[in-house]
């Protein structure tokens, strides 16, 4: 999808974050009204290099390191909507779909 396609999808006074560096290191250009009549913030953020992530993600999986996360069935995310926007969620919300649900 093109950045202007992320950059619609933000709610009114929203952040762009872009992770790593694109390909020739450069964003595409970006349209200044999108950004000035809905509040767009764009940031970003060098997280590591290739090398380092993989390094990283081994190193998660030799220690099995796993996230906190809070698991719900997909059939609840206008709940866990809810529960964000109230300050209730804890970790990590990840929505399941029932087929995939652990027993």
């Amino acid at each position: 999808m093109p950045l202007e396609g992320y950059l619609g999808l933000l709610k009114t006074k929203g952040t762009y974050i872009q992770i790593g560096a694109p390909d020739a290191g450069e964003l595409p250009a970006i349209n200044a009204f999108t950004l000035l009549t809905n509040g767009i913030k764009v940031g970003g953020s060098a997280i590591g290099s290739p090398k380092e992530i993989e390094e990283m993600l081994q190193f998660a999986a030799d220690k099995k390191i796993e996230p906190w996360l809070n698991e719900r069935p997909m059939k609840e995310a206008n709940d866990v909507v809810q529960d964000m926007t109230a300050g209730k969620a804890r970790y990590r919300y990840v929505l399941v779909n029932e087929k995939h649900a652990k027993a």
